[in-house]
């Protein structure tokens, strides 16, 4: 009776907890592979979330001028040295044209340099908040492909995770608010529930850009299913995408302010310049990457629409089709605008591979579906990528025995023992 009891209401078994607690400081690399081996226990869940928040700890902050990482640590420092009175400054300077258009950061920022000015706190109460939604998110997908627990759906969940993994804390904004954005537009968008409306709102206070995610999603919320709309739009959004360019320099020109310096800023020559300049670098590895993703992904959600319209068909699929549409409508017309549609092309990602979740997570079965096969390389290639931009944060000495370690030993980075 008492382990029914115990199962319905996820009591966690005093003995599993006091084993994660004593592996996670003996060794929490192997604690976390257990946790991640039964991520259905609740205790497990919270040492994978422990672990993540160990990682923000042990960051290291890659070098390079265009890094955001080392901006924030930086800035941590800078903050140390202001009175407690200027945290008025952020807050009443929200969206203004003299301070940042973001308010989390820097408020999150200025809080821990009430304590102190070492990055690693910092890194870890970002890792925090960007690791609650990360794992609230992969937990959605996750209780979905445990109901058949097929190959096909499991890939795939594999994949999600890859997308955007904790090591974009680098763009700590960005990466947040989209994981923020992510979780609560899952629950308007497939079960039309509008209290997830504050949630996703709150992500245009963590990345200012989510601002024009959301007036999509209101207004998918408001017209609802209408893909004879969104259809044509899509269509459209592949052929004149910079059509939409004057559009958004006349807005920003209107809201003035932050909104239009950050506009500016992103699309100004100095700033185009610099960053194709970086990109130039890792192009060729980055694009083909991409590239061969975005075409799975497109090529598996019209052949699923095409081969099993039938079989896709219940409301929350047909709501997350339409969704998908307008959202890529809103991608397409982005990219005429540098380092905004491609980013929010990675959270379109993420919103098609849940797509290719909820179809797989239908079946069961271990035999690799047809689609699975064209899509291994581009998501094995696609998390190639991404680790190897992550490597450069990741501590090396997170793997090995013995908690804190990391703290005493100099920091190498996974990329300098591997690719340097």
């Amino acid at each position: 009776m008492n382990n029914i009891l115990a199962r319905k209401y996820y009591f966690i078994p005093l003995s599993s907890a006091r084993y994660y607690l004593y592996l996670f400081l003996l060794w929490p690399f192997l604690a976390f592979l257990l946790a991640v081996k039964n991520y259905s226990q609740k205790e497990s869940r919270v040492v994978v979330y422990l672990f993540l928040i160990y990682f923000g700890l042990t960051y290291v902050v890659p070098l390079g001028s265009f890094n955001d990482a080392v901006r924030y640590a930086m800035q941590l420092k800078t903050n140390a040295l202001l009175p407690f009175s200027d945290i008025f400054k952020i807050v009443g300077g929200l969206y203004s044209s003299d301070t940042s258009v973001d308010f989390v950061e820097p408020l999150i920022s200025f809080i821990v340099s009430r304590f102190t000015s070492n990055k690693s706190i910092l890194f870890a109460a970002y890792t925090a908040l960007f690791g609650f939604f990360y794992l609230k998110s992969i937990g959605l997908l996750y209780r979905r492909v445990m109901k058949t627990n097929g190959i096909n759906s499991i890939i795939h969940l594999a994949f999600f995770t890859a997308i955007l993994p904790v090591t974009a804390i680098n763009g700590f904004r960005m990466w947040t608010a989209a994981w923020i954005f992510f979780y609560g537009a899952y629950h308007v968008v497939l079960y039309r529930d509008a209290r997830y409306l504050l949630l996703t709102i709150s992500a245009s206070l963590v990345h200012f850009s989510f601002l024009t995610a959301n007036l999509i999603l209101i207004i998918y919320y408001l017209a609802g299913n209408r893909n004879y709309i969104y259809l044509p739009m899509a269509l459209i959004s592949f052929v004149v995408p910079h059509l939409i360019a004057p559009a958004f320099q006349s807005i920003s020109t209107v809201l003035g302010g932050g909104f239009q310096s950050r506009f500016e800023s992103y699309t100004g020559e100095d700033y185009m310049a610099a960053r194709h300049e970086a990109f130039q670098q890792t192009a060729w590895f980055l694009k083909i990457g991409y590239d061969l993703v975005w075409y799975y992904l497109m090529f598996a959600i019209i052949f699923i629409q095409l081969r099993y319209s039938s079989y896709m068909k219940q409301k929350e699929e047909r709501n997350l089709f339409s969704f998908i549409l307008l959202f890529l409508t809103f991608v397409n017309f982005g990219t005429a605008i540098p380092s905004f549609g491609g980013r929010f092309l990675i959270v379109f990602f993420l919103f098609a591979t849940l797509y290719l979740v909820m179809f797989f997570a239908k079946s069961e079965g271990n035999r690799l579906h047809l689609l699975s096969w064209f899509g291994l390389f581009p998501m094995v290639l696609f998390a190639a990528i991404v680790f190897r931009q992550g490597a450069e944060s990741i501590n090396a000495w997170i793997f090995a025995p013995g908690f804190g370690l990391p703290f005493f030993a100099p920091d190498v980075s996974v990329a300098d023992l591997l690719f340097n």
